[in-house]
């Protein structure tokens, strides 16, 4: 019976399986018994299974992080993302989950100090594949506000889509992004400050560059001002805001949920 199984033998083969877990990432760990004939180690077949688990994380890291790819160079990559993987196992067993720590993990990382802006370009990369995998949703048109007098559209809230993120970078986040297409890019300036707004139009991921007025407006929107107000706030700013241009993005960007039904 279940219930008849002792409480010690369930610690036993927790402490057995995290011992297992931990050995699989740190390459200092004794290999643990068990493995082999008669409960005994098996070096070499702990290793194969160590390497290819390895591999695997290396691979999806890779996969969700090509601008990072591109920038650091293959070789540097996987030396850091491999000092990622021993620090900081998967925790679910969905790949495409892992990684969500990288961001950190290289803001934190002494070796790559001296180049902040990766942590940034992991954290638009690590958004677009968010985006990809947000739920569905239908997003604002045009069409839907064209019945509202000017005074009613001031006053309009917008909800966020699910698959929409903005990141504001003091680096050139948006040139930086765009590794996975070519790099090196030319005219890049490390000390230029880029937004990026990360959306999901029409199934498809896309990344746009904003400019400081219309960081202004959406960060506004996103926290949930007026349309009035925050297109008040973006030409307080600094005056350049071109407000149908940027009502126009608003609409093309895919970046905000069509209104409920019963919205008022």
């Amino acid at each position: 019976m279940i219930g008849d199984l002792p409480a010690s033998d369930v610690d036993g083969e927790a402490i057995r399986l995290s011992g297992f877990s931990a050995a699989l990432f740190d390459s200092d760990l004794e290999v643990p018994a068990g493995i082999g004939r008669q409960g005994l180690p098996a070096p070499r077949r702990f290793a194969v299974y160590r390497n290819t688990v390895i591999v695997s994380l290396l691979e999806a890291l890779r996969s969700t992080f090509p601008s990072l790819l591109a920038i650091m160079g293959a070789e540097t990559f996987d030396r850091v993302a491999r000092v990622f993987i021993s620090r900081h196992p998967p925790r679910s067993a969905m790949m495409q989950a892992y990684g969500d720590r990288f961001a950190d993990f290289l803001t934190g990382f002494k070796p790559l100090a001296g180049s902040p802006f990766l942590a940034d370009v992991a954290r638009a990369e690590r958004a677009w594949l968010d985006a990809y995998h947000a739920a569905d949703a239908p997003v604002l048109t045009g069409g839907m506000l064209a019945d509202l007098t000017p005074e009613k559209a001031q006053t309009l809230r917008l909800k966020r889509h699910p698959a929409a993120t903005m990141i504001a970078s003091s680096y050139p986040l948006f040139d930086l992004f765009r590794a996975r297409e070519v790099w090196p890019r030319p005219g890049v300036d490390l000390e230029e400050p880029q937004t990026v707004l990360i959306t999901r139009p029409e199934y498809q991921c896309g990344v746009i560059g904003l400019d400081a007025a219309q960081t202004t407006f959406f960060a506004a929107l996103f926290e949930g001002a007026t349309l009035g107000e925050a297109l008040g706030a973006a030409i307080d700013l600094n005056g350049a805001l071109d407000a149908p241009a940027a009502i126009a993005l608003m609409l093309q960007s895919g970046a905000f949920a069509a209104p409920s039904a019963n919205a008022s």
